[in-house]
């Protein structure tokens, strides 16, 4: 999208951060044939089902910082099964993601996420205020996984090396894609894109109040800085399924300079390739530290 205007950042710090629903759904990639995965007997026949809460944001969204606790809750309540990953618009930290994503799923609101983009009435946005009520993370975390993933990751100068495995413990069909993005925690910065609106500052009983609107030098968390993949995910079966105890490996290569690789994560998900917002599963998800390895689980 284009930077934003001065009138639309004042409407933005007094309104409920709703978007403009004029952006359609654009027609989605066009489905590759990866490399063909490999049969292998060391998969596990179970995995732990693991959520990936996609969260919409702006710095210019008073209401954002909100979301972000919300789900720094659910991350604490569900160790190791709930990670978050902010996806930027019209802020510095904006990155060709944001457009992607809302072509897919079409992001009406900020301050809004999706659970494994699961749809719930028809569109996995969901803006936070229903995120409790909706059940969505509950009903998530209680699927069973069809497939986990592996992660490797090593750290040379600025270049980082990445390897993921997927592992599948039942037969599917459909075109699966898999997906990498870096995340980076603690994103600041000294331009006013950087500073976070607060629409709690006078709210006695936020933990947001008398931080100033904005918040200045706010730290940004679970932001998404780079996608190893394209952006829609790598093909990862060329036919259209998927057999019971199939691996397939990857291997990412990518430039980190600027980025501070011990507040950075890699993270990984496999998901169905869909046409529509509410055909876009994602079937499981990873994380790990840079630098690190994480094993099955």
């Amino acid at each position: 999208m284009k930077p934003i205007t001065a009138l639309l950042a004042l409407y933005l710090l007094v309104s409920s951060c709703t978007r403009d629903a004029s952006d359609d759904l654009a027609t989605p990639d066009a489905a590759k044939a990866g490399p063909a995965p490999t049969d292998q007997v060391s998969v596990p026949s179970s995995f732990t089902q693991k959520v990936m809460l996609e969260l919409y944001s702006t710095s210019y969204c008073a209401t954002c910082p909100d979301a972000m606790r919300m789900y720094q809750q659910y991350a604490a309540q569900y160790p190791d099964r709930v990670f978050g990953a902010s996806v930027h618009d019209t802020d510095p930290m904006e990155i060709s993601l944001w457009n992607t994503v809302d072509s897919m799923l079409v992001i009406t609101q900020y301050s809004s996420g999706s659970f494994n983009r699961l749809a719930y009435n028809g569109s996995p946005v969901i803006h936070k205020t229903n995120w409790s009520g909706s059940g969505m993370l509950t009903n998530a975390l209680n699927r069973t996984a069809t497939c986990g993933l592996k992660l490797n990751s090593t750290v040379s100068g600025s270049t980082i090396n990445v390897n993921v495995q997927a592992g599948f413990a039942a037969a599917l069909s459909g075109q699966y894609r898999m997906t990498v993005y870096l995340l980076e925690d603690s994103v600041t910065g000294t331009a006013s894109g950087y500073n976070q609106a607060n629409y709690y500052n006078n709210i006695a009983s936020s933990p947001f109040y008398q931080l100033g609107n904005p918040i200045i030098g706010y730290k940004h968390n679970c932001v998404v800085r780079r996608v190893l993949t394209s952006n829609r995910g790598k093909s990862i079966n060329a036919g259209n399924s998927i057999a019971a105890g199939t691996l397939v490996s990857e291997n990412f290569t990518a430039n980190i300079s600027g980025m501070n690789t011990s507040r950075m994560f890699v993270l990984a998900f496999i998901h169905k390739y869909g046409t529509t917002p509410s055909t876009q599963d994602v079937l499981n998800v990873q994380r790990a530290r840079v630098g690190t390895t994480k094993n099955w689980d």
